[in-house]
């Protein structure tokens, strides 16, 4: 799994508190209503189920998905307007958003004036 790892994770919890900070300070500058911080599991379908399942247990939440509104599976805790997510996307999903993603930049929008 690519999570942050133990000296990783102090820096980022670091990064959260002074960007919160900053954001109290500073309150002419935008900020957003809500937000989310995402980690993503790795490995087989399979697995990566297993580790939303353990995070959800960690978190104190229900599962959700792979049913006929979305095939990813994750788990969320709210945090008032922020949330924690952990999201298991299945392996044929990802195969073809990459392949999607491969024709990225290869067709252009004519932005011309005068269409």
């Amino acid at each position: 799994m690519a999570y942050a790892d133990m000296n990783q994770r102090p820096r980022l919890i670091a990064g959260l508190r002074a960007l919160a900070a900053y954001l109290e300070v500073h309150p002419e500058i935008p900020a957003p209503t809500t937000a989310e911080l995402m980690v993503f599991t790795r490995g087989s379908d399979h697995a990566k189920r297993v580790e939303i399942d353990r995070i959800a247990a960690l978190i104190g939440s229900k599962t959700f998905g792979n049913d006929s509104s979305s095939s990813h599976y994750r788990a969320a805790r709210d945090f008032g307007p922020v949330t924690y997510s952990a999201v298991a996307i299945p392996n044929a999903d990802l195969a073809n958003h990459n392949a999607l993603m491969s024709y990225d930049g290869a067709v252009n929008a004519d932005t011309s004036e005068g269409m």
